[in-house]
């Protein structure tokens, strides 16, 4: 397992993940849209650790200390307006070989966590943390119990695997089938795009005016069974 986020940082991004995991048949999940790198060239890859905060401090250090190399903290916070994380866990992250963090929520000290280069997922930036709350604002953090960010179920014994696009968090048992896909993908989108540069027209490679005239005749026609019929992949 551990030569997936090496794969997914050197070969792959998470729009070739998605694709994968669909054809796959693959259990999906996908964090809400505003959860987004500091630094759009940052890519965040690993098994997953949960912190449900409850603007609890204490149980994001312990979650940092308790987490194993490679490992990619996920945390949900019950207010946003509070940072739950600054340049100090970053660096302790960094020290620890930690594969970052998704957090649903804000975080601190931008510039230095961006100098210091351990992935951070966010959805914004507030100069307050946890610390400075009032007593009746605090609660106790959980760590390693299903979380959800938005609507959606999170569980430890999950991967994260998050880039410019978004992140996704998929079942480490449908990881080997999720990758293997991809690469046939991206093999097949590879050979697609030297023929578009090339001076072929994409309509032309993926037989558009065929697929018209099925859709002008059967408007529930699949455009996917279409293409997927023709050998191609996008």
């Amino acid at each position: 397992m551990s030569e997936f986020p090496t794969l997914f940082r050197q070969k792959f991004n998470t729009a070739v993940l998605s694709d994968a995991a669909f054809r796959v048949g693959a259990t999906l999940v996908s964090a809400p849209s505003t959860l987004l790198p500091l630094n759009l060239s940052m890519k965040v890859a690993g098994p997953i650790v949960t912190v449900q905060a409850n603007n609890d401090l204490v149980s994001i250090i312990t979650a940092v200390h308790q987490a194993q190399p490679g490992d990619v903290i996920i945390i949900t916070n019950q207010t946003q307006d509070v940072a739950v994380i600054g340049d100090l866990i970053a660096t302790e992250a960094k020290r620890k070989g930690l594969g970052g963090f998704v957090i649903d929520g804000f975080v601190r000290d931008t510039v230095e966590l961006i100098e210091i280069g351990v992935p951070v997922f966010c959805n914004g930036r507030y100069p307050i943390g946890p610390l400075k709350l009032s007593a009746d604002a605090k609660g106790i953090g959980e760590i390693g119990k299903e979380i959800h960010l938005g609507h959606k179920a999170i569980q430890s014994g999950m991967w994260a695997f998050g880039d410019a696009d978004g992140v996704l968090f998929l079942q480490a048992s449908d990881l080997p089938a999720i990758f293997g896909a991809a690469e046939d993908a991206t093999q097949r989108e590879a050979a697609l795009t030297a023929k578009i540069e090339a001076g072929t027209p994409l309509g032309d490679l993926l037989a558009i005016d065929s697929f018209l005239k099925k859709r002008a005749a059967d408007p529930q026609a699949n455009f996917n069974e279409h293409i997927a019929s023709l050998g191609q992949a996008i």
